[in-house]
């Protein structure tokens, strides 16, 4: 009997823990999951696995009642030489809690290109359970545009006829002469111009311009930023020189202003004393007289033109020279030129002589624009008689 009530008691004892057990079961198979906060899920940060950003700028996605109504986007700046073929996410905890929420394309999935500034959209899943996608980021990685070193370089000089009211048209730079040290810039303005009172405008790769008129200083005073007439009449310089970003890196340029005609001949025709036939004759006929900005010197050997009559073997029966001062003829001054008749007292007959002759000079030390400038000429009539 005693037996009977010992298993009596076991049943009831197993059966109240069964019972138990079954109801707790049923209270966790009841029990109402919880609601995960999106808000945690958001992206702090997006690093890269082997490339360094220079900036990011993250918009998170707009969330309203838990639920993601907008995509979120990652915008990631990286130096110019960055690869983008093959592109991987480095993220950590520090980025996002993977405890709770995992990113997809993760750090093991194979890389993305973002080449050509492509778009891949990044979500943000729960790490456990039914892995509900969360939120989306529109992630682009754009590569910075390459700097492009200053040359230092004046890039325009012009003389615009709405700062200078004297000048018929914009003048421009004729020619630019790159030199170690110091480049030359020319510009030619027409005859008659004002050079004490010009209204320059100057573009520049560089990032400050400085100037100055005294060519024997190496200080500079930095260019005005408002318009200003500068003087470069004779026998002032105007030197230019272009900065860079950290002060330390220039270049330098001398401006030329001067007239594709610089001589000026007092008399452009004239007619000689005559000559006896085998005599020479040699006459100071007029003046030739600089009319530029800057020294004058011989450019070459005088030409001669429009000979009469012709002679055979080529002859020159007339001649012409141009005195030059020592030092060279400068802006304003005025020399002496001379005729020749037979001056070699050839048997030439009796008869009327006429030639052109032209005259080339250059600006002193500037021999490289001399192919720009106008020779001057002199029409001369000569007669041998008996």
């Amino acid at each position: 009997m005693t037996k009977i009530l010992k298993l009596q008691n076991i049943g009831i004892i197993l059966f109240s823990v069964f019972f138990m057990m079954s109801c707790d079961s049923d209270e966790e198979n009841n029990q109402t999951p919880t609601e995960v906060n999106i808000e945690e899920a958001k992206l702090s940060g997006f690093p890269l696995f082997g490339i360094q950003h220079t900036g990011i700028e993250i918009v998170q996605p707009v969330i309203t009642d838990n639920k993601e109504v907008t995509y979120g986007e990652i915008k990631i700046t990286v130096p110019s030489t960055t690869s983008l073929d093959n592109v991987n996410v480095l993220i950590t905890s520090e980025e996002l809690n993977l405890s709770k929420f995992s990113i997809s394309p993760g750090n093991n999935d194979a890389g993305l290109s973002f080449e050509d500034e492509k778009i891949h959209v990044y979500t943000i899943s729960t790490a456990t359970g039914s892995k509900e996608v969360l939120l989306h980021y529109n992630v682009s990685i754009i590569k910075e545009v390459p700097e492009v070193p200053e040359t230092l370089k004046i890039t325009g000089f012009t003389f615009e006829k709405s700062k200078n009211p004297s000048l018929s048209a914009d003048v421009t730079i004729a020619r630019i002469i790159e030199e170690v040290g110091r480049d030359k810039i020319y510009v030619f303005v027409p005859l008659g111009t004002d050079f004490t009172d010009l209204v320059p405008t100057i573009t520049y790769d560089g990032t400050k311009l400085y100037y100055t008129q005294d060519s024997s200083s190496t200080s500079t005073t930095e260019y005005p930023a408002a318009d200003t007439s500068f003087d470069f009449a004779y026998p002032k310089s105007f030197i230019l020189s272009v900065k860079d970003k950290n002060n330390d890196k220039f270049r330098s340029a001398s401006v030329i202003v001067d007239v594709i005609n610089p001589v000026k001949i007092e008399t452009t025709s004239i007619t000689t004393p005559d000559t006896k036939e085998g005599d020479s004759g040699s006459f100071i006929v007029t003046k030739w007289i600089n009319q530029g900005n800057h020294i004058l010197e011989y450019q070459k050997a005088t030409t001669y033109e429009d000979i009469s009559p012709v002679i055979t073997p080529p002859t020159n029966v007339i001649t012409a020279l141009r005195f030059l001062p020592g030092g060279g003829l400068i802006p304003g001054a005025s020399a002496d030129v001379k005729v020749h008749v037979n001056l070699g007292l050839n048997n030439f007959p009796e008869g009327t002589y006429k030639s052109t002759a032209v005259f080339y000079s250059k600006i002193k030390y500037n021999a490289d624009v001399s192919d720009l400038l106008e020779p001057a000429k002199l029409t001369i009539t000569s007669k041998i008689v008996k």
